[in-house]
């Protein structure tokens, strides 16, 4: 495919930014039939609407960003106790941190990019392709960046901006970037990603593959299975992938996870300290930070492992320490901490660094330093507390948190609501699809030619002296 050749209907000229409109009213057109139930539609009526909403559902995707960066850039956000406008998507319309954070990245690049957020708010483009173009495009490089969303698929986006980023990668930076992250998932599964330079991340591949134990021809013939779980590629796996998806497991993949932990226990046959909370009543255990196990695996742990184990009382609680010591030792913070699930208490806030252990009734007020006069607040929310006459009412993780104006701060923001015909003719109001086919490229199936986007996007090579 040649990504930048498009059809006429296509073309793209550099128009200005859709200029800013009045806030959209909240209820829907009067006279609106309720639509039909998707049961009762056909499968090329179904197929029409689904096409047509995606159109709609981009333009207003787009609508909701320029709002958002208008938002931001007033601080419209700054409410009680909010800390930054991803802290205020995160409480206000349920947004995860993580998502808010980039949300917030495209909105604020897109009034830069006009032809790409005129197409954004025709339902021309996705915001799929959208999040990618915003990671390289400059008002000087958007056209050929739009002209291939318009033609191509979102992976054809994304191909070009990874291979553009590639070209223009400094190698200090990236090592500067290095980083290794994990979490444990629904299932209880431990996730890690790492980002390291080329060089190490090539040495750590090296070594994985030097501690993969030799197949069996068993294995050898489960991995040559097309059924099996093991991406066509290794470079650009599915980042996170549904372990219900499928149950065929990949016994190269886990071959080299156990290769991995091998590396990093050094093979000692003894595992690392952890830290396992036992509930006696409720025969329960659980990983510090981590899932829950089963009680065997418990007691399992503690005859090879080095383990603390942290009994919890018929109320719950880990500990329970009296007044006679005012500051918190480190086992009762480690309590409180657990308790809160490692993150702050205060509505909406998710940190889990710098955490502090704030008494709810003042110790020189009489309040104890016990667990269930102890929460977990971050050291921003923390300091609104203590300075700016904000309250904690309740114990332990029963609490109301209390504004200056007195009013309580709800743990969540009041529900959102909608409807797709008032979405349709919110989008109509703003210049938004004008036909069912919007969204789809021209692209044809042929295969994409990365090399004339290319010549266009990094800047030409510097010729060196002879």
């Amino acid at each position: 495919m040649n990504p930048i050749a498009t059809s006429p209907a296509h073309s793209t000229a550099a128009p200005d930014t859709p200029p800013p409109h009045t806030p959209p009213p909240d209820t829907p057109p009067p006279d609106t039939p309720p639509p039909a139930p998707p049961s009762a539609l056909s499968i090329p009526a179904l197929e029409t609407e689904l096409v047509s909403l995606a159109g709609h559902l981009a333009a207003a995707h787009c609508r909701w960003l320029l709002l958002l960066a208008e938002f931001d850039t007033r601080d419209g956000w700054g409410g009680p106790g909010m800390r930054s406008c991803a802290h205020w998507l995160s409480w206000r319309v349920g947004m995860s941190p993580r998502t808010a954070q980039d949300q917030l990245r495209v909105a604020h690049a897109l009034p830069a990019l006009p032809a790409v957020t005129t197409a954004f708010n025709q339902g021309r483009i996705s915001y799929s392709k959208v999040r990618a173009i915003t990671r390289i495009a400059t008002p000087d490089t958007e056209q050929p960046l739009l002209e291939l969303a318009l033609a191509g698929t979102a992976s054809h986006v994304e191909r070009i901006v990874r291979l553009t980023r590639q070209g223009r990668t400094n190698p200090a930076a990236t090592t500067g970037q290095r980083a290794l992250r994990w979490h444990f998932d629904d299932n209880g599964d431990l996730r890690l990603s790492a980002r390291l330079p080329a060089v190490q991340g090539a040495q750590l591949i090296a070594a994985l593959d030097s501690l993969i134990e030799t197949p069996t021809p068993a294995q050898r013939s489960a991995e040559r299975t097309p059924s099996t779980a093991q991406q066509p590629t290794d470079q650009h796996p599915d980042p996170d992938p549904d372990p219900t998806a499928t149950s065929h497991p990949d016994p190269l993949a886990a071959r080299r996870a156990d290769a991995l932990l091998a590396m990093a226990t050094g093979s000692r046959p003894t595992d690392p300290h952890i830290v396992i909370h036992l509930n006696i009543d409720q025969h329960q255990a659980q990983i510090e930070r981590g899932p829950g196990i089963p009680p065997s695996t418990a007691e399992r742990l503690a005859c090879t492992a080095r383990v603390r184990a942290q009994l919890n009382d018929r109320r719950g609680n880990p500990l329970y320490l009296g007044r006679t010591r005012r500051l918190v030792s480190k086992t009762l913070l480690a309590a409180i901490r657990f308790r809160d699930n490692h993150h702050c208490q205060f509505p909406g806030c998710t940190h889990t660094r710098w955490l502090h252990a704030h008494h709810i009734q003042h110790w020189l007020r009489g309040g104890t330093t016990d667990i269930d006069n102890l929460v977990t607040l971050c050291e921003f929310h923390h300091r609104l507390v203590h300075d700016h006459r904000f309250q904690i009412h309740g114990r332990g993780n029963r609490l109301r948190f209390i504004a200056p104006n007195g009013r309580t701060i709800p743990a969540t923001g009041p529900p959102t609501e909608g409807t797709s015909p008032t979405l349709i003719e919110l989008n109509r109001q703003h210049g938004g699809p004008s036909d069912n086919e919007s969204l789809t490229p021209t692209w044809a199936g042929e295969r994409l030619d990365p090399t004339p986007i290319l010549m266009r996007l990094l800047p030409e090579p510097t010729p060196r002296a002879a």
